[in-house]
This record gives structure tokens, sequence and C-alpha cells, in this order.
């Protein structure tokens, strides 16, 4: 019963101080319409503060109050005041001759908060039935007080002291479920935001905090930062933000010499107040300083930093209470550098396009062959857009080579006749790779001086990439990207379409590992006919099958290998014709699939990852002497995948 007559005292207490607060409740700041003046966001002075008071007295939200800074809260008051009252839809960031006209007019028409505070709008309670509700309080009648409390309110008087009791009590217990709670803040520096690089025009976020509400939620309103760079503030920064983890806008400000404080030591300081960040209870909410850098830094700045200092953070709990952190002084700094222009760069690499060794074959009337992809290349732009100006070649085969063009896709960027050293003049003006773009460069050739019995070599290498920043400067790259070689010959085969299945059976209690692989290629006579292949000893006279080992080792496969060709479907390694060294013979023009079978019984020469290469192949002119043109196939050209033979 004590309890209860506790929680009746409290109620009735509460709901009669809550009937007189309307007739006490008076404005902070006065709102003076005859001193309005025209404003502008991010103004800080009395006539700010003025028309935030005005603003309120029509009842537009400015949460943090009249404080004086054009922040983003007035920016919107703003932006709803001219909606409502000019009906136009405006972007809030400055009151001028109409709007405060606008303002007058409205103050003038609207009653003040004064009269409205006057106005009943609820029953009264008189001194001499308060002064007998609060006797009957001290003299433990609380049953009773309650009665005239609500017989002055116009209310019935309740019909048992069980019914008041529970009403009492469930009023109480709402009331305390209500009541703010004292809420903690720390802060501390948000990780996310550490040794960034930012270059002249760049915008980056460089310094972040973190904070956390112990016990309950509190609210950060303002930040004290301070810039402890060795440059003034202005001389590095040309804007300011304070932004969120998503990004959103809360504070921002154009740096010039007067946005930044300075204090008796001449150190810069910056107050970010009309914030409104919420922190829950036991999560973190973080904060960054978003910057960008001045166009052009100033010699020597190389690093900017920022601090906020022990209690430079202000916070209010649930209560109404002031919370200040951190505990000690946060810093971070970050690295300036100049325009990404003065760090271009080129980054040159071999595309995958680019021909494998094999045969060129052209015309057998004239030896020569036109448009022959030599090389393609991959071009990019590092850091800035770059304009293309020169590209360096090293030329082998140059007495086969009549003229050499640079090409990106059907463009011709230039032509040059053949020598041992070749710089392509990029001829359009325009030709840019923008930052971190990719452009494929092709190296085409003329051939010319084919022979039917000897192979004429050629191969180019990019030496040198040249171009143009976006400031005009020179960027030059010394880079190696080669082509393989090319056998060029009016006679030959055109090799092409190479697949490879493999099998592989573990050791099991019953059988020991077996290891096959069947090799597939296509090959095309050109020029005339060519004799290739055998009836007897492949690996000797016709293709090297090996297994290759990781990371180096090959053997040959002990189970032997075997050699069919098909055209198309059909097997016709009985139907072809043999020449001498028992050589078959390959009409012109005409496709033929040669299928090798290899096999391994065990282990090849030890356990480990192996793969199945095909090293050369071999084909002759004619059958009046050993077979003597040779061309190689690495591992990079048939790659089976790498199997862990046990």
């Amino acid at each position: 019963m004590e309890m209860k007559k506790y929680l009746t005292y409290f109620v009735i207490t509460a709901t009669l101080l809550s009937l007189f607060v309307p007739v006490a409740g008076l404005r902070a700041q006065t709102c003076n319409p005859d001193n309005l003046q025209q404003v502008r966001y991010g103004q800080r002075s009395a006539a700010v503060r003025n028309l935030q008071a005005c603003l309120m007295e029509l009842d537009y939200d400015i949460p943090a109050g009249a404080t004086g800074y054009y922040g983003p809260q007035t920016r919107n008051a703003v932006k709803a005041f001219y909606n409502d009252y000019l009906n136009m839809t405006w972007h809030g960031n400055n009151v001028g001759p109409q709007g405060v006209e606008a303002l007058k007019s409205a103050l003038a028409k609207a009653p003040s908060k004064e009269t409205q505070a006057q106005q009943p709008s609820q029953p009264g309670v008189s001194a001499e039935v308060l002064a007998q509700i609060l006797q009957k309080i001290q003299a433990g009648d609380t049953a009773g007080a309650l009665a005239l409390l609500l017989q002055a309110l116009g209310g019935q008087v309740p019909t048992t002291t069980q019914q008041q009791a529970t009403t009492t009590q469930q009023q109480a217990t709402t009331t305390q479920q209500q009541v703010a709670q004292e809420g903690f803040l720390v802060v501390e520096r948000d990780p996310s935001a550490t040794g960034v690089t930012v270059r002249e025009g760049e915008t980056a976020n460089v310094f972040g905090l973190r904070f956390r509400a112990d016990n309950a939620p509190v609210t950060v309103k303002s930040i004290f930062l301070r810039w402890t760079g060795a440059q003034a503030p202005y001389r590095v920064l040309s804007n300011l933000q304070l932004v969120d983890s998503q990004g959103n806008v809360l504070y921002q400000t154009p740096v010039t010499p007067t946005t930044f404080y300075q204090d008796s030591s001449l150190q810069y300081y910056l107050p970010i107040t009309g914030l409104n960040v919420n922190v829950p209870v036991n999560q973190y909410t973080s904060v960054f300083v978003r910057v960008t850098i001045v166009s052009t830094l100033p010699s020597g700045a190389t690093s900017g930093s920022f601090e906020v200092r022990q209690n430079d953070v202000r916070a209010v709990d649930g209560i109404g209470v002031d919370r200040f952190g951190p505990v000690s002084t946060i810093s971070g700094s970050f690295t300036l550098q100049a325009s990404l222009a003065q760090s271009a760069d080129w980054v040159a690499a071999r595309n995958a396009n680019t021909p494998k060794e094999g045969y060129v074959l052209g015309n057998p009337a004239d030896g020569k062959a036109y448009g022959v992809k030599l090389l393609s290349f991959d071009l990019t732009a590092k850091n800035d857009n770059l304009r293309l100006t020169k590209v360096t070649l090293s030329v082998s085969g140059v007495t086969n080579i009549s003229t050499l063009y640079l090409k990106a896709g059907n463009q011709t960027l230039d032509v040059q006749s053949a020598s041992t050293t070749v710089n392509f003049n990029v001829v359009p003006a325009n030709f840019s790779i923008n930052k971190d773009q990719t452009v494929t460069l092709d190296v085409v050739a003329d051939l010319t001086g084919g022979s039917t019995s000897t192979n004429a070599d050629v191969s180019v290498t990019v030496t040198n990439v040249e171009g143009q920043n976006s400031l005009g400067g020179t960027t030059s790259k010394l880079v190696s990207v080669a082509g393989d070689t090319l056998h060029f010959r009016t006679l030959g085969p055109e090799i092409s379409a190479f697949t490879a299945n493999t099998s592989y059976t573990p050791p099991s209690q019953t059988a020991s590992s077996s290891y096959s692989v069947v090799i597939r290629f296509n090959v095309t006579p050109r020029g005339g006919t060519i004799y290739m292949g055998t009836t007897t000893a492949v690996t000797s006279s016709f293709a090297a099958v090996e297994l290759e080992k990781s990371p180096s080792g090959t053997s040959t496969p002990n189970a032997g290998v075997t050699v069919k060709v098909y055209q198309g479907t059909t097997d016709v390694t009985n139907s072809l014709t043999v020449g001498a060294n028992g050589l078959f013979q390959l009409a012109e023009n005409q496709t033929y699939t040669f299928e090798i079978t290899a096999a391994q019984n065990g282990a090849p020469s030890g356990t480990g990852l192996y793969r199945w290469v095909v090293r050369n192949i071999k084909w002759d002119v004619d059958t009046n002497s050993p077979i003597s043109e040779t061309i190689t196939w690495t591992a990079r050209d048939m790659n089976t995948g790498y199997t862990n033979v046990q």
C-alpha cells in the first residue's frame, strides 16, 4: 500500500504540473520582424538567429533552435516556408528580399506564441482546489485527493478504492516506462579512413570518428574540429564536408581564409554545430571528414591532418544532459600528392589473340602475303588520361617484311617501312586512352620473299610507348611485349583446333595407376602437297608427345604413342597415299584431323603434378630427304591441365 500511495502521489503531482506548463512556456529566442535581413547558407550572425526565431514562430522545425548558424536545418525550414507562402520551389540556400517581405507578412497575420499560450485549451484547477488536493495528499488521503482532482477536471469519482488504486498503478507504470535515461558517449577513431592519399582536385574521406552510446541513446550535436597540417587549411582544401557512413552530407562549407578560426596559439579550428547524429545504445555510428584538395598544391604541401581533442565532441542524452568525448586526443593524417597527370603511366601486356608460333603461307606466284598480324597487345592508361603519340618496335626478319602497320581495330594509326627499329608516330591527334581504360592494338605486316622449301622467320617486340598526359607533359615507358616467331613460306601446313582429353586411374588394391591422353588437331596444306605423319615411329618423325611435371621435368610415356588420320569423321589412316620414308601424302587445301593417343602405366617418373604436351610437329615438302621442317608447340599452346599422379 505504501508503494501505491507513492505512485498515486507521483501521478497526481505530474498531472497538476502538466496543467500549468502551457501557461508558463516562453520562447527562448524572440522574433523581431522589423530586424529581418537577407542572409545566406553558411552564415553565422545575429540576423540568422532572428530569422530562425521567426521561422520557429511560424512553426517551422529547426531542431537545434536559434543557433545563429545557417546550416542544413535552417535551409530545410526556408525551403518549406517558400513553398508554403510563396508557392515556389526554392533551394533554401539564402533568404532574399522577397522572402523577407513574405516572412514579415506571415508574422503580421499569425497570432503570437504569447497569445496562443494565453488561450485556454484544457480545463484548469483553481488555487483553492489545488490547496485542498495537496492537503489530502499530505494527510495520506490519496483517494480523496484523486476524487477532488477528477471533479475539478469534469470527470467522475471512482466507484471503489480498488479501482482507483489499479488505475493509479497503471498510470504510474506507463509514466515510468516513458522516463528517459542517462546515456554515455564514447568517441573513437574510425579505422576505415586511415592512410588515405589524395591528389590535386580529388575528394576523399580523410578522417573519421566512431561514436558509441552506453546505457541509453545519445545525439551528437557538435564537433570541434582542429586542423594540424603544416600549411594553412585554405591553401590545401577547397571544400569540407561532414558525411555519415552512407555518404549523406551532414555539414558542408567552402574553405576560404575565413572559414577556419584561429585560437591564441594560431591553431586553426572549425566548430561544426547544428548536428543531430543519433547514436543507438550499444551500437557504433560513424561520421567522416570529406575534403576536396585544391587544384594546385603549394610547394612543400605533402600531408594534412585533423584532430579532435578531449571533450571536443558534444552530445545530449535522453534526459538532456550534455555528454562529452573523447577522453584523449584523436588525430589522423593523410598524404597529399600532385595531380594524377604527374604520375601517369603506361601498362602494356600481350593480348591472348596474338598469333602463336606457326606457318604464314603466302602466294606461291610472288611469295607475298598481305595484312598478316604479328602481335596484339593491350595498352592501359594509368592515373590519367593519356594521348598516344609513339610506339617503338624491335623487328626480326626485316628482309622478309615490306611494310608494318599499327592498328586499333579497323583504324590505322601509322604505316612504316620495315627496319630493325620502327617508330610508329600515331597520326590521329585525338587518339586518347582514358584513365584506367585498356585498348588493344595490332602490329600488322605485309610479307615478301616467301619460299617453297625454306622458312622466312619474322617476329616483332614492342619496346617503348610514349604519350602526353592531360597537362601536356610527356609520359614514356620502356616495355617488352613480344610476339611469337612466324615461319613465312609459300608451302606448308595450316595447323589449328587443338583439343586434348585426358583420363587417369589412381592406384588401387588390384591395379596400378594409368594415365592417358587423346590429342586432336587439324592440318590443311597450303600452296601444294605436303608430307606429314608416319606409319611407324611416331615420336621420332612426327610429334613428340611428353609428360611435363610441375614445376620441372619431362618424360616419354612408357605405353607408346599411336596416330590416326581422319577427314571429317572418316578414318583415312589406311587409305592415304604413303610416300617415301613412310609419310602420309596430304593434298592441298584438304583438311585432315590427326588423332594422337599416348598412355602411361604407373607413375611417370615419380608421383606429382603432370600434364600432357606436344613439343613439336614435323612435316616435309617432299619425300627425297628426311623430315626437316619443325614447329614447336609449347605448354602455353596446349594446356591439358595438371593431374595429381599418385
